[in-house]
């Protein structure tokens, strides 16, 4: 490790001799008007030519004198700016002989005004607001040639993404990706950021918008990354397609017999010009690159979280590297125009999945009780294969210069596997093995579902007066076939038991949802906003569970089987007023609805109605006191029913270790949400900080009361609790130096939560602390960028019930990388992370890791569009995958089973219509 680090160092004091060496530009000079004043606070700029970077920016003093420095010799254009003249441009050819330069007397022509014409003046700050739109301009923020848009994302200030891909905006998730205002294949943003040129994008947009999936519910707000491409990323082609082979059959750990061959492959293909859009995209691969996020977690069986139990603190949640990955993915999207006018526009949107995972953990938990404590050791195998097509459509038409009529349809076929193995060990307080089982649960499953839109959007000649008329048509329809086989032996009573059942789970749902929203001004700064919905939908799920009898299962087992309608029935009606100035921006409303659920067990012939009655109140400000500053702060309530699983009376026995119990008593929650933000940046120095926080209060949370029989096992029921609280700080910013060439980036989060359980009849509070402090320093030159960075994260829960349990703990990462651009098309990335985990005392989660990546790669051609590479992963072979989870009374250690250590020759062939280096989008405008 200590060599590692040395060759950190070694490379930054090269790069800062370098540095010290290259000769920096000067530029200095005086600014006046037409009749010789002086011009203060002009804005002076230096763009370079041949690819239109910015190199640096000042501004003049109260005698018009500025000094512009800090860059290297370069040619570059000057531009002298003032709101009330005409920009002056110079053009300066920078060299060792010609770095100083002084222009005694800079004199600025008043604002050119000419009649029946309208002069347009590009915004040229590299980051600034568009109302209510934060825009970075892309070519302001130098990328390596053949970038991809992640790597674009990465050099914006205030935007982070982490190893899971999640993108994050000034502390805030970014839930959607867009491109230019549409999906692109579909849901998964990935397919954009790790496959679309960095060179062909205009400017990153985001914003908020409201969440067109929330239909039924709250209108709740999304932030949205949208990427806008530039002209000529749309007309022509351009594309890549690349290749990847292991080179060596690399071992696999201990858990997995034998070798196998890594290997990644992807094709991307863009086809564009003024009207249409065609896009072909495909990725073959079985290392990390298979992209298994946080949602596959759970879709996979490798989360710990229980549907009805969400009291649980997972710090350091697994990556996309559990396991043994197999992914394929493919679409196409295509998009045109049509008409006269060209006002009839096409999406056409297909894509196809087909995941396999083979994952193996262990790990060890300890529960605690009011009276003792026991332990359990787990070996856990889940083997899954998924297979999905979606096919989306939209088709709008302007049917007129205020009328809008849009219709899509979406519909998906999915079809699923899924075997897991779980051995556990049952230890009593004395370290005493009172119960082994082994549990294995087969499902098949098939599925279809699909989503259907109508909408109709009306301006109307008064300014801001707008209609908007929408009917939803949802359907789903899945069934499973599913086998249960546990052996349970009862090591003190010497005896032995068997469970062997076939299960049948069928679930279809309709639900109809039609909405009509419409504002009206009341003046220039006041306008008012009336909604109304309503929702019809009915669902029903059917379980039955047989015994086996000899070699068939035929014996029915009417208590673990139900059949279950479901009638849903929903009114609501709101108001909105809004009032917006220049700076200000104040809405308050509320929606009142009405929603009678209908739960109709036709087995046994009894319903379960629930009528609720909800008043939901929502309030925002936000403050804008200039285009670089934000403030907001927004309340909001939410109201949840409990889902049929949790409400029917039959027990789910799919492990038996584990057996939930339904609850017909249960009452919908009740969520109080208050969320602050604040950011702000300075475009001259390239400062930003961004800050935030939120409290939640749920009121009827949805807990769990769980019973422990003398082995250990539990019988859990969703209950009704008070007083969940979830909530959070943060804090962040960047602080450049040296004109840019190194940023300081610190951030700093925290967080309280507090959840609410029952053991037996006790009542058991869970607070968890932590508090999370982060430095980023990014060094940046024209051929050689390093990252370092350090976090260091604090835990500390705290439960009522037992005081034994309330262990600390803490994780500590530290990383720092490289990418050192080469004479002759060479270029070298190398990247490594220091992980240790630790707690009090000695234990299973005390691990502590270095993971070490490298690549080597080489250009070829003219265009230098072909890149050869040798990646390493894991180098030094050290990799593992721990975390801690604590739920209610037990605290879990996991250790999964993932890729280590592997090396892949790759090929990738970069191409376009224009036969040029794919980064020539760089220099035009």
């Amino acid at each position: 490790m200590n060599k590692i680090y040395q060759l950190f160092v070694a490379f930054f004091l090269i790069v800062s001799m370098q540095s010290s060496f290259a000769q920096t530009m000067k530029v200095s000079g005086v600014v006046n008007d037409s009749t010789g004043a002086p011009l203060h606070n002009s804005m002076i700029m230096a763009v370079r030519v041949k690819d239109s970077l910015l190199l640096g920016f000042t501004r003049s003093d109260k005698q018009g004198n500025f000094t512009l420095t800090g860059f290297p010799a370069d040619t570059f254009s000057l531009v002298v700016a003032h709101p009330k003249c005409d920009d002056r441009t110079y053009y300066i050819f920078g060299s060792k002989d010609n770095y100083d330069i002084n222009i005694p007397n800079v004199r600025m022509a008043p604002m050119s005004k000419e009649l029946q014409e309208v002069v347009i003046y590009a915004n040229k700050n590299p980051i600034y607001y568009k109302g209510d739109t934060l825009v970075y301009v892309a070519d302001s923020f130098k990328v390596a040639e053949g970038a991809v848009v992640e790597d674009l994302l990465k050099k914006l200030p205030g935007i982070k993404i982490d190893s899971d891909g999640k993108i994050t905006s000034q502390g805030q998730e970014i839930n959607k990706v867009l491109v230019d205002g549409d999906e692109f294949f579909g849901s998964d943003p990935t397919v954009a950021t790790k496959n679309l040129g960095a060179d062909g994008i205009k400017t990153v947009q985001i914003y908020e918008k409201t969440d067109n999936e929330t239909i039924g519910g709250s209108e709740e707000k999304i932030k949205v990354l949208d990427l806008k491409l530039k002209d000529e990323a749309k007309k022509g082609y351009f594309g890549r397609v690349s290749g990847a082979s292991d080179m060596a059959l690399t071992p696999l750990s201990s858990d997995y017999a034998g070798t196998i061959p890594f290997y990644e492959g992807e094709l991307l293909l863009n086809k564009f010009n003024s009207k249409q859009k065609i896009s072909i995209f495909a990725l073959g691969s079985n290392t990390p690159r298979s992209n298994f996020g946080r949602g596959d977690l759970n879709k996979f069986g490798l989360s710990n979280e229980d549907g009805a139990n969400r009291n649980f603190w997972e710090p350091n949640n697994t990556s996309n590297t559990n396991g043994i990955p197999q992914t394929l993915k493919a679409g196409i999207y295509y998009s045109d125009k049509f008409g006269e006018k060209q006002n009839t526009e096409l999406l056409f949107n297909y894509s196809y999945y087909n995941d396999r995972l083979d994952a193996r953990s262990s790990s060890q938990s300890q529960y605690f009780l009011s009276d003792t404590t026991y332990y359990t050791n787990d070996s856990t195998r889940n083997y899954s294969t998924n297979a999905a097509h979606k096919l989306n459509l939209t088709l709008s038409s302007q049917l007129d210069s205020l009328t809008l009529l849009e219709f899509k349809p979406s519909v998906s076929f999915s079809k699923a596997f899924t075997e897991n193995e779980d051995f556990s060990s049952f230890i009593g307080e004395t370290g005493i093995e009172s119960l082994s089982t082994e549990i294995n649960n087969t499902n098949d499953s098939k599925g279809i579902q699909s989503n259907n839109t109508v909408r109709l959007y009306r301006k109307f000649m008064k300014k801001r007066r707008e209609l908007e008329v929408r009917y939803d048509l949802n359907l789903t329809n899945n069934k499973t076939d599913g086998q249960l086989y546990s052996l349970s032996d009862y090591k003190l009573l010497a005896t032995a038991d068997t469970t062997d059942q076939k299960k049948i789970n069928n679930n279809s749902s309709t639900s109809h949802y039609g909405t009509v929203s419409y504002f009206e001004p009341l003046s220039k700064k006041l306008k008012i906003n009336f909604n109304y919905l309503f929702e019809y939908g009915i669902s029903k799920q059917e379980k039955e569970t047989y015994d086996k009898v000899g070699t068939v299962y035929t014996a029915y087992r009417a208590d673990l089987s139900n059949t279950f309608d479901n009638t849903r029935i929903q009114n609501r009606a709101g108001t909105e007023l809004i009032y917006e100035t220049g700076k200000h921006m104040v809405s308050a409303g509320a929606y009142v609805r009405n929603i009678n659920i209908d739960n109709h067990n036709l087995i046994t012939d009894s319903i379960v109605n629930q009528n609720i009655n909800n008043v939901l109140p929502k309030f925002k400000y936000e403050y804008k006191p200039s285009m670089s500053k934000r403030f907001s702060v927004n309340y909001t309530t939410s109201s949840s029913q409990p889902t049929i699983n949790d409400l029917q009376p039959v027990q789910d026995n799919s492990n038996p270790n584990r057996i939930q119990i339904g609850n017909q008593n249960l009452k919908p929650n009740y969520v109080h949400n208050v969320m602050m933000n604040f950011n702000t940046w300075n475009a001259l120095s390239g400062k930003y900080i961004w800050t935030g926080g939120m409290v939640a209060l749920t009121n009827n949370a949805f807990g769990t009361q769980t019973t422990y029989d003398e082995f250990g096992r539990t019988n859990t029921m969703t209950v009704n609790v008070d007083g969940n609280i979830t909530s959070s700080v943060w804090a962040g910013g960047g602080y450049p130096v040296l004109n840019r060439m190194i940023e300081f980036q610190p951030s700093v989060s925290a967080s309280f939560n507090r959840f609410k359980s029952m053991i037996g009849s006790l009542e058991n509070v869970t607070d968890n602390y932590a508090v999370t402090p982060e430095m980023q320093i990014d060094f940046q030159w024209d051929s050689l960028d390093i990252n370092l960075s350090g976090s260091y994260s604090y835990n500390n829960p705290i439960s009522s019930l037992s005081s034994v349990s309330n262990t600390p703990f803490s994780i500590q990462v530290y990383s720092a990388g490289f990418d050192w651009r080469l004479p002759l098309g060479f270029t070298i990335k190398m990247d490594g992370k220091y992980t240790k985990n630790a707690q009090p005392g000695e234990g299973f989660y005390d691990t502590e890791y270095f993971v070490l990546n490298g690549e080597v790669n080489k250009k070829f051609l003219k265009t230098q569009n072909l890149v050869v590479a040798i990646t390493g992963n894991d180098i030094l072979n050290q990799n593992i995958n721990a975390r801690r989870t604590v739920s209610g009374n037990a605290v879990t250690d996991f250790r999964t089973t993932i890729i280590s250590r592997y090396f892949l020759f790759k090929v990738t062939y970069r191409f376009n219509n224009r036969k040029t280096k794919e980064d020539d989008f760089r220099g035009m405008h």
